[in-house]
């Protein structure tokens, strides 16, 4: 069934880093599927679907800002308890960042094999209801139009929270001239399998390794159009 939602989310600061950079932050010029799809299970994440990124709107002109942020060098281990001493561990690092950004996510969904299956009954009553595409969308618009989520969304990092709201097709259009058609290069697509991620078979979760996929992205209209999964998984030997 051809369903969408259509999600508008601003805010001060954005940084989508690129993958290519080594230490220093640099911002993608525009809003990537994966932080799309991220921003979108911040407010409904189930795993018995995952959400499909369609098109993209840049609904204000693209303007960058350079600052310096102090971010630590080491990461947290799961198996590791000793805690992480900032002060020790601190280092200053430029970031090259988006700032008043503004967007429209338009979106659908896919259900995976997880759909139907559950091992015990669902306390929420909403998932007690079959699985099926409209359920999800309902519960979805929902949870946008009072403002619920489970964290709060980001533009890539946590510093730069994201606010949102439900809107409809026609907050798409943008105003002729807001940013010229560009070629953006080569954009990051996901950063997992997410078929994996997303399609397991009850009783076999497997971990998520990371793997990597980019498109062809280009801006026109002010509109960046996101081609499907299918398209994609081609890059590491996927059948389409």
């Amino acid at each position: 069934m051809n369903m969408h939602v259509y999600l508008r989310v601003w805010g001060d600061l954005a940084c989508f880093t690129r993958p290519e950079m080594k230490v220093e932050r640099v911002s993608y010029q525009v809003l990537t599927p994966s932080a799309a799809r991220g921003i979108l299970e911040a407010i409904l994440y189930r795993p018995q679907f995952r959400w499909a990124i369609r098109r993209i709107a840049v609904k204000k002109p693209i303007r960058f800002i350079s600052f310096r942020r102090n971010e630590v060098k080491s990461r947290l281990s799961p198996r590791n308890p000793e805690p992480l001493l900032a002060d020790e561990d601190r280092t200053q690092r430029n970031t090259l960042a988006l700032r008043d950004v503004e967007y429209v996510i338009e979106a659908g969904l896919r259900l995976t094999a997880l759909a139907g299956e559950r091992r015990k009954p669902p306390a929420n009553p909403e998932d007690q209801e079959p699985d099926s595409e409209q359920k999800y969308f309902a519960m979805f618009r929902r949870r946008a139009e009072k403002g619920q989520c489970f964290v709060q969304p980001c533009f890539g990092c946590r510093e730069f929270p994201a606010h949102f709201e439900l809107v409809d097709e026609s907050a798409m259009r943008i105003h002729p001239g807001q940013n010229p058609d560009t070629d953006l290069g080569l954009m990051l697509y996901d950063v997992f399998d997410l078929d994996v991620a997303h399609e397991q078979k009850p009783g076999k979760m497997e971990q998520p390794r990371p793997r990597i996929t980019f498109f062809p992205a280009t801006l026109r209209d002010g509109v960046i159009k996101v081609p499907d999964w299918t398209e994609m998984k081609t890059q590491f030997g996927g059948a389409a």
